[in-house]
């Protein structure tokens, strides 16, 4: 790896350019001073701190319309509730949402169209949950923020078969080649709470993927409607369960801490675990020999930041919205472990300099699933989870009911 450029030297760079973008903004045409004004972001939490630096950015180059932010915490559903009531309580000009929580507080009134600045520049399939209704239409209901694709991480070794000699490798391919009794593949399909259900959720959509990609089609992520196609994608991966291949985990932070301290072979988490394991001192990091693989379809994650349809500071709440989602803001994050939704953070050198599969992250989030874009998502998860959990951990076959259950969460 190229270290002629380090960390620190590179968000200097980034830093001063994003400072000067948000500097422009202090004044009103004919260099009034623009009133002061608190903007307020409800958000879920941010443990890489990437976030917060961008706010701190905001608020010194922006102190007369600065912005606060507040967390809210606990499961998909509590997040959704938790800023449900912050807009209509009035207490909140921006929200970054979820991209499955999207399309439901659309329908719901709560959010309002945005302009995106130079929409080429998104990665394509980030926009995909934001752009709702007529399908000619450029209107988007937020914009995107960080996006998140599922990745395979692999401990390499003197095997001649490693994944890297495989184009392209796949979860089925991982556990149908580790022994029984070896636990050997780590993923998040032991939820220990309902704030880990989804994450329980969108594994096993790609375990599902990897052997069948009929399970969500089309742009709109819908579901097969077929039990047998669910079925034949699913047995196996009850099978590599009973056979003691597969280490279940509830979080992603667990996931990767087994995947650490156990020394084992491989994976399935988020991007932003690589620079955890960095951080970690890893030993196997440092000696480049963890790799880290794209999923040929992996499933769509991100937050998207939009736009409170009450709010009475939208011209200031959308200033800030293009500063967080232009391409220096999307370096910080990038930098910070998390997936960018800007191209600009992929050609970047210095990035690519220190983050050795940046490249193949971006080919993740272009060939990424999207799950169900629909109002009613949350209720398809929560029956996706019913079943799975009944599927996986007590060995229920699953019934017709299950594909009834979906289609009708969606209808």
């Amino acid at each position: 790896m190229d270290r002629r450029y380090s960390r620190r030297d590179f968000l200097a760079g980034v830093l001063a350019t994003g400072t000067l973008s948000a500097a422009a903004m202090y004044f009103a045409p004919g260099g009034r001073p623009i009133p002061s004004v608190t903007l307020k972001l409800v958000t879920g939490v941010d443990p890489t701190g990437a976030r917060d630096l961008l706010i701190e950015i905001w608020n010194r180059a922006n102190p007369r319309k600065t912005l606060e932010r507040e967390e809210v915490t606990g499961s998909t559903a509590d997040q959704r509730a938790a800023m449900i009531s912050r807009v209509t309580s009035g207490n909140a000009d921006i929200l970054n949402l979820d991209i499955i929580d999207i399309p439901y507080f659309q329908s719901k009134g709560y959010i309002t169209p945005i302009e995106l600045e130079n929409v080429d520049e998104f990665l394509p399939k980030t926009l995909m949950a934001s752009k709702l209704g007529d399908s000619e239409s450029m209107e988007f209901w937020a914009a995107p923020f960080n996006t998140d694709v599922g990745m395979l991480f692999e401990r390499s070794s003197d095997d001649p078969v490693s994944l890297d000699n495989q184009s392209p490798p796949t979860i089925s391919d991982v556990i149908d080649r580790v022994p029984d009794g070896s636990f050997q593949f780590a993923g998040q399909l032991q939820p220990a709470s309902s704030s880990t259900e989804e994450a329980f959720a969108v594994n096993v959509l790609e375990h599902a993927l990897s052997r069948d990609e009929r399970i969500l089609r089309g742009e709109n992520g819908m579901p097969a409607k077929e039990l047998e196609v669910w079925q034949n994608a699913l047995v196996p991966l009850r099978a590599a369960i009973t056979n003691k291949r597969i280490t279940l985990c509830d979080s992603e932070d667990e996931t990767r801490e087994k995947f650490r301290t156990q020394k084992l072979s491989y994976m399935r988490n988020w991007p932003r675990q690589y620079r955890e394991l960095q951080q970690s001192d890893d030993p196997d990091v440092k000696a480049s020999r963890i790799r880290v693989h794209p999923l040929p379809v992996g499933i769509l994650g991100g937050q998207s930041l939009a736009l409170v349809e009450k709010s009475t500071q939208g011209s200031h709440a959308s200033e800030f919205i293009r500063f967080a989602t232009g391409v220096s803001a999307q370096k910080i994050l990038a930098s910070y472990g998390l997936a960018a939704t800007h191209n600009g953070a992929y050609t970047d050198p210095n990035l690519r300099a220190f983050i050795p599969h940046l490249e193949k992250i971006k080919g993740a989030v272009e060939d990424a699933s999207m799950r169900p874009i629909h109002r009613n998502y949350n209720v398809f998860s929560e029956d996706l989870v019913f079943h799975m959990q009944r599927l996986l951990r007590q060995g229920v076959e699953l019934p017709t009911q299950f594909v009834d259950d979906l289609q009708k969460a969606l209808s």
